[in-house]
């Protein structure tokens, strides 16, 4: 059965030549994007690591503002500097394979949109991503970026669903790195 929109898949097929890998920090993502590393060289693929920041929520009291709590510039350098060493891991082992890596990261309130439209504007042709694989209530309640991708993506989205060893060997990995998992 031919269709047209089927097509088989080779090994250095230039399909996918750009790979947005997005990262929340957490280990099953680094996990996740540790695997997008070994595909992107199979593929012989360019590799963007993304990090989408939640935007600063001004805390609102009653009595006025607690003196520890950060202020909208202090937020944002933080949130960068943290950012920037889950993307660094990402794009260090990707180097030592060969691949070539941008990182990317901004401040936005909705994750899978951010995701979908960093895709378009860096000409990407696929998504892959980790999944906690939520389902039911929980999946409701907390939400699944995942999935929210997967609607508004019109394009390839590769949900990965890493083993507790794979994310075992992120977690070693990220304490290596003095990142907190």
């Amino acid at each position: 059965m031919a269709s047209s929109n089927v097509r088989l898949f080779q090994k250095n097929d230039s399909l996918f030549d750009s790979i947005l890998v997005p990262t929340d920090g957490s280990a099953l993502s680094i996990a996740a994007a540790l695997k997008a590393v070994v595909f992107a060289k199979r593929v012989d693929a360019r590799m963007v690591v993304y990090h989408s920041i939640p935007a600063y929520q001004y805390p609102v009291y009653v009595g006025g503002m607690p003196y520890e709590y950060p202020s909208e510039a202090e937020y944002e350098t933080q949130c960068k500097s943290v950012a920037d060493r889950y993307l660094s891991l990402i794009a260090d082992a990707a180097a030592a394979q060969g691949v070539t890596v941008v990182k990317r990261m901004e401040f936005n309130g909705n994750p899978a949109q951010a995701i979908v439209e960093m895709a378009k504007r860096e000409g990407c042709s696929l998504i892959f991503m980790g999944s906690h694989g939520r389902s039911g209530l929980s999946r409701i309640f907390l939400g699944n970026t995942a999935f929210k991708t997967l609607t508004l993506a019109h394009m390839p989205v590769l949900v990965d669903r890493c083993t507790p060893d794979e994310i075992s060997q992120a977690e070693e990995l990220m304490h290596r790195s003095a990142i907190e998992p």
